[in-house]
């Protein structure tokens, strides 16, 4: 799975951009089919905002979230990736 990070209005820490990764990979367990994503993550001063954009076969999942740090904003833009695809996943088992 290609993994594209972008940041606007600062530079990102290697810790940050490793724990992208890291909770990227957790979503291609539910979806082999994936293809590549696409992480923005903006600083605002009064919140940090993730936008995450996952390209399957015939499949685009985004989930968008801000919060007050980014740890916070991708576990929950994580979450809501992840609900959509084991709801695309299950519509395949049940067919």
């Amino acid at each position: 799975m290609k993994v594209d990070i972008t940041a606007r209005h600062f530079t990102p820490s290697v810790q940050l951009k490793e724990m992208v990764y890291e909770k990227l990979k957790k979503i291609e367990k539910f979806n082999s089919g994936i293809i590549s994503c696409r992480v923005v993550l903006t600083k605002n001063p009064n919140f940090e905002d993730v936008e995450i954009v996952v390209h399957g076969k015939g499949h685009h999942f985004v989930a968008h979230e801000n919060l007050d740090n980014f740890e916070k904003s991708l576990i929950r833009a994580i979450d809501k990736v992840t609900i959509q695809v084991k709801k695309q996943h299950e519509k395949l088992l049940d067919h």
